[in-house]
């Protein structure tokens, strides 16, 4: 049984919000609980925990780059436009890393609370 962590976005971030969302990841990555994952794509954030790993904890600047997947992009895109939001999460399995990926939550829904709403099994 796994512990999950989950957000909806309604829209991209704007640079202002990414950047204090970059911020708040860069706060995180000082406490050395994760390990980053180094991506082409700038505008994202991914990493896993340090140790003890569920799955990995995956954000995107822009929705489109979600759209833009080769494997889920048509349906990220189907749901968006059905649904008015783009659903993501977390699984953590209550790891270690799980504080970060909630902080992260929290931090995002602080940040841009007409967008994001976030919510865990907890």
């Amino acid at each position: 049984m796994g512990y999950t962590n989950y957000w909806h976005q309604k829209r991209s971030f704007t640079d202002k919000e990414w950047e204090q969302i970059f911020n708040e990841y860069l706060y995180v990555l000082d406490l050395e609980m994760i390990e980053p994952i180094q991506l082409e794509n700038k505008k994202a954030i991914a990493f896993n925990g340090k140790g003890q790993s569920c799955e990995s904890f995956y954000l995107e600047k822009d929705l489109e780059e979600y759209f833009k997947c080769e494997h889920m992009g048509k349906y990220y895109k189907e749901q968006f436009d059905k649904q008015g939001y783009h659903f993501n999460f977390c699984k953590t399995r209550m790891f270690q890393y799980d504080l970060s990926v909630w902080y992260l939550c929290v931090a995002m829904s602080r940040i841009s609370p007409k967008n994001i709403t976030i919510n865990r099994d907890r």
